[in-house]
């Protein structure tokens, strides 16, 4: 978050000195009962004081408390929730008084379900801050902000809400083993408050937001080895087990080289990998034009990369592109921002190509940005989020000609007309921003909901260091990441703000997806926050980055708690629910957002898992519905290797299992006791012994490296057990 502040307008009239009172004491007198164990007492005062608050607005709207679907209104005996999920005139309009008593009572909703255990509905009170805080970006209509510029009103006391909103989520997160998205929460804590007046950094507010306290945040890595193969499933709503297996090749065969910025895709269980970059231009030949195979299905003795036709093209580099299936006529069709769209008939291995045509309408021309007869400037489109569904191929944003920023220029290529037409956004991102869409961006993260009738975008980074060295408007010394989450109606034609519900991911870019159509669940690895500083103690090195390898799924409804599962269950997973969807539910009567059914995130909890890494592809088997990624890479400095090199590529291929979603998630064979012990924790080692991660030495018997130990005196405690468990002996 950039350390610039704009205030609003609001006036903070003496004759509302009461309800600054009243907040003050219904907090207060909340956390007291809480502190008695009275807590439907304190349950009932936050509540009804929260409802006061908000029900001063008219009957005419259905504000459910969290707003979980947005504020609703209604349309005759209908109730409509199809709006905003974020932004409401009810919240934008709120006076400094009112929005800090409604966070107020947001934060001791959430204390009163921490003190029940009921994390994922204190999650959603806590998210509930935040919303009021996006809110007030929205009364900045005439020069509308974009995300990096912080906002704020000069109300010492909100302050301290907010920062008690941050903290308690991220004492949550860490709870939960979420370690990204705590330190974010701590890490934004302590920046929204620097560049803000002495008068809001109160005592309370300092005593949240300690030197330690960050230190502790951002020495962790996400996951951190130390921790991940102690975490165990509390929360079902908010976690899922997994496990992360990584694939071998045939004895001999020699992998295609790591690589970063490749296209990929699997198609009949073969992964294909096209182009790429090693990450080092010092290198005689940085980047790759070479196509290749793999079949996923046969046995790791037999696995092998296959090399296909070469690339038709004559280009410098094939680097940042896209490739999407369209699976009924067995293609693959590759992005480049050409006119000449190429593509990769599977069925005969052979590259053919279309030319796709672009009419611009005056409203492309005098909105949109865009000059003469193509979108795209330069023929050039890289680092955007490309969505195929329906026989339409969609782009989101990235990097062309005109930009070093990136964009949010949204489009459509219909395949059978084989013509391409502008949906929403900018060629360049204009002076101010547009609340109606999302802002500026490359690399972010997308997919086509389960029902195809919404594109979901979230996450991704406006390249604002690339734009300052273009001379481009918006530049600044560092990238900026996005916490947003989008969706896009089809129909209707209109962006829609979606909440971070349940136990997401911390900002990121450069992240791995895929949305398995078989579970119904986005799936998300790893990735990168320029923005987020890691603090290596070893080193006494701070990084002003961090990078990523822990594991989301995002469920369209989470599911339900109260439903018995065996560990590795091998029931199918089910599209229904016994609970009420939350937007049906009484607004008047304090339900638990856990009792009810809505969408949400979860963490996916391995024991083990790739090392940390960006621009690693996540793809989906449709045929068998497992789950495959491949590459990227990471900085040395961040994940120790060889000191020599400023980047590390990485060819590796790795299998994520799911607990709990039937056969499909192949996690049945998963042995979770034994991957705590054994488990690689991204580039070190567990030791079998006592458990400790490091660069340890491989036992060298007839395990073949099974187990790993960090010393002689754990190898000779645990080499009878070692000898027991893997069938090892000496050589």
């Amino acid at each position: 978050m950039q350390a610039t502040y704009r205030f609003t307008g609001d006036s903070l009239a003496p004759d509302h000195e009461h309800i600054s009172q009243l907040m003050t004491d219904v907090y207060k007198d909340g956390l007291n009962l809480i502190a008695q164990n009275k807590l439907e007492e304190a349950k009932d005062l936050f509540w009804s004081s929260a409802r006061k608050v908000v029900e001063s607005e008219g009957s005419s709207l259905i504000v459910n408390l969290p707003s979980i679907g947005g504020i609703g209104k209604y349309e005759g005996d209908t109730a409509d929730f199809e709006g905003d999920r974020i932004r409401s005139p009810l919240y934008t309009n709120l006076s400094p008084y009112h929005r800090t008593l409604l966070a107020a009572c947001c934060n001791g909703m959430a204390k009163y379900y921490i003190a029940k255990d009921d994390l994922e509905s204190a999650l959603e009170w806590l998210e509930e801050v935040h919303v009021l805080y996006q809110n007030l970006y929205f009364k900045e209509w005439e020069r509308p902000l974009y995300d990096w510029f912080d906002h704020a009103i000069d109300f010492p006391m909100f302050t301290f809400h907010r920062v008690t909103a941050l903290t308690t989520s991220g004492e949550i997160f860490n709870r939960l083993g979420n370690t990204a998205t705590a330190g974010e929460r701590i890490w934004v804590a302590k920046s929204t408050t620097q560049s803000l007046p002495p008068a809001h950094s109160t005592p309370q507010v300092k005593r949240m937001i300690t030197t330690d306290k960050l230190t502790q945040a951002i020495s962790l890595r996400n996951p951190d080895p130390s921790l991940c193969h102690k975490l165990t499933l509390t929360h079902p709503r908010l976690q899922v087990r997994g496990s992360w297996r990584k694939l071998q090749l045939k004895p001999g065969e020699k992998s295609i080289g790591g690589r970063m910025k490749f296209a990929s895709f699997i198609w009949k269980s073969r992964l294909y990998v096209f182009g790429g970059w090693q990450g080092d231009l010092s290198s005689a030949n940085p980047f790759f034009k070479d196509f290749w195979c793999l079949d996923l299905s046969v046995d790791d003795s037999e696995r092998k990369w296959r090399r296909l036709a070469d690339y038709p093209q004559n280009v410098p580099a094939a680097i940042s592109w896209s490739f999407v299936v369209e699976e009924d006529e067995d293609k693959a069709y590759l992005i480049t921002g050409k006119a000449q769209v190429d593509y990769f008939d599977l069925a005969n291995e052979t590259w053919g190509r279309i030319k796709t045509t672009f009419t611009p309408t005056e409203e492309d021309k005098r909105v949109g940005g865009i000059k003469g007869n193509w979108p795209f400037p330069g023929q050039t489109l890289a680092d955007s989020t490309v969505i195929i569904n329906k026989r339409k191929i969609y782009t989101f944003g990235g990097d062309h000609g005109d930009t070093g920023l990136g964009c949010n220029l949204f489009m459509e290529l219909d395949l059978d007309t084989q013509k391409w037409t502008r949906l929403s956004g900018y060629v360049q991102a204009p002076l101010y921003n547009d609340y109606d869409l999302p802002g500026p961006r490359v690399s972010a993260c997308g997919w086509v909901g389960p029902t195809k009738d919404r594109i979901y975008m979230c996450f991704g980074q406006a390249n604002r260091d690339g734009a300052q060295m273009k001379g481009e408007r918006h530049g600044a010394k560092s990238a900026f990441a996005y916490n947003d989450f989008w969706s896009w109606d089809l129909e209707g034609k209109k962006w829609r703000r979606e909440r971070m519900e349940g136990n997401p991911p911390a900002l990121r870019t450069e992240m791995a997806y895929t949305f398995n159509e078989k579970l119904n669940k986005a799936i998300l690895f790893g990735g990168y926050a320029p923005c987020i500083s890691t603090l290596h103690l070893e080193k006494g090195v701070q990084y002003n980055y961090t990078y990523y390898a822990d594991t989301f799924v995002y469920d369209g409804a989470l599911p339900d708690s109260s439903s018995p599962s065996t560990p590795a269950s091998s029931s199918p997973p089910s599209s229904s629910t016994s609970l009420i969807p939350w937007t049906s539910k009484d607004p008047t009567q304090v339900i638990a957002p856990s009792e009810t059914s809505h969408p949400g995130w979860r963490q996916v909890l391995t024991r083990g898992f790739p090392t940390y890494r960006c621009h690693a592809h996540l793809h989906t088997d449709s045929a068998t519905g497992k789950v495959y990624l491949f590459g990227g890479y990471t900085n040395t400095d961040f994940v120790p290797s060889r000191g020599s090199f400023l980047t590390r590529p990485f060819s590796d291929v790795w299998q994520l299992r799911l607990d709990g979603v039937g056969p499909i998630g192949d996690f049945a064979q998963v042995d979770v006791e034994e991957e705590a012990r054994t488990a690689g924790a991204g580039p070190w080692q567990r030791c079998f012994g006592c458990g400790n991660a490091g660069r340890w030495k491989k036992c060298a018997g007839a395990c073949k490296g099974k187990a790993f130990f960090c010393g002689v005196e754990c190898q000779r405690e645990g080499w009878r057990e070692h000898k027991k468990v893997h069938g090892c002996r000496k050589l």
